[in-house]
């Protein structure tokens, strides 16, 4: 297996006697993007399908909400949508130990699951309240391959953009330091409805956003960064959504390598797998007390050629059963440390 940065590469990688060349920039662009277009065209893109009517999927609740400052049990998800809320991330900390009294901001991640109407209804509620923004729409920091392929991406979605960088190239709309606010404010930060951080440098993307976040404080921020641990830091200074680059190319990889488990989600936040587990096999799920022992969630299960997705507390393990498991990548491993 073989990583490379640039997609054009990759043919020399096979002539070099690379059996597979992964390109885990190309994906993440494609993740980030994905989270502008969700927002504007009121459609997910990135909902994991598990059998012919369960989908899981992140919604964001976005600024202006009507579910900010809601607690949990008040905010009617439950009520107005059906879906079933996993588990969520605050500040981009993932607990699968929901409580009612669990307030929901801006930015707060839910991790559910439903059918495609439900997840439609709960993107809706996500929305409610928006305020609307001018042709500023946009703003995509950093032109390198993620910051190619989010453009490009954005492009093909039909969805206005402003590209930002410190070369210029072709391309490139405003030339500047985006942690200046004179580059932020010619690529009109005050009508912009999402800023999209795609730089090469993690302590240069945590500025940055700070400095987004203080010029507009009603802007979301979608932001790469290249190690996990930076992760946290990017959510503290400010940012909606964060992803690594080492989470989505160790995913890629491990994908490849293991064949014991389907790896469904390889850009989202938590991971999906399908994995047996033996050591429960006659239990039900409220005997084993799975979500409190391990944090992760058995979404459905793989049975006689079919899935079963009504699962609940009562639902029994089979002998060749195969569990579709969501859950942190810390989650997912002690599942299978203790159960597989």
């Amino acid at each position: 297996l073989s990583v490379v940065e640039e997609p054009a590469r990759a043919r020399y990688h096979r002539l070099a006697g690379a059996d597979q060349v992964l390109s885990p920039r190309s994906l993440l662009g494609e993740s980030l993007a994905a989270k502008v277009t969700t927002a504007l065209t009121a459609e997910i893109d990135e909902a994991v399908e598990v059998g012919e009517d369960l989908e899981l999927a992140e919604v964001p609740i976005h600024h202006g909400s009507s579910l900010v400052g809601s607690t949990l049990a008040d905010s009617g998800i439950r009520e107005e949508t059906g879906v079933n809320v996993i588990g969520a991330w605050f500040h981009g900390e993932f607990t699968a130990q929901l409580t009612p009294d669990d307030e929901l901001s801006a930015g707060t991640v839910l991790f559910v699951s439903g059918h495609p109407e439900q997840l439609d209804r709960l993107l809706a509620m996500t929305q409610a309240g928006l305020r609307q923004f001018g042709t500023g729409q946009t703003i995509v920091v950093g032109y390198g391959q993620v910051g190619r392929t989010v453009a490009a991406t954005l492009e093909d979605a039909g969805v206005p953009h402003t590209t930002v960088d410190r070369t210029d190239e072709d391309g490139v709309d405003v030339v500047g330091d985006a942690t200046e606010v004179e580059t932020l404010e010619e690529a009109g930060i005050s009508e912009a409805r999402t800023v999209v951080l795609a730089l090469p440098d993690d302590t240069t993307t945590e500025f940055a956003t700070l400095v987004v976040r203080d010029l507009a404080p009603e802007t979301e921020i979608v932001a790469r960064v290249e190690k996990a641990p930076s992760i946290p830091k990017t959510f503290r200074a400010g940012g909606d959504y964060v992803l690594s680059l080492a989470t989505v190319t160790g995913r890629m990889i491990a994908s490849r390598v293991l064949q014991d488990r389907d790896v469904l989600s390889l850009d989202q936040q938590v991971e999906v797998v399908r994995m047996g587990a033996p050591k429960i096999v006659g239990r039900t799920i409220k005997d084993v007390d799975i979500r409190a022992r391990t944090g992760s969630t058995v979404v459905a299960i793989e049975r006689d050629g079919g899935v079963v997705t009504d699962v609940g507390p009562d639902t029994r393990i089979e002998v060749d059963d195969r569990l579709v498991v969501a859950g942190t990548d810390e989650s997912v491993r002690e599942f299978e440390r203790l159960f597989g």
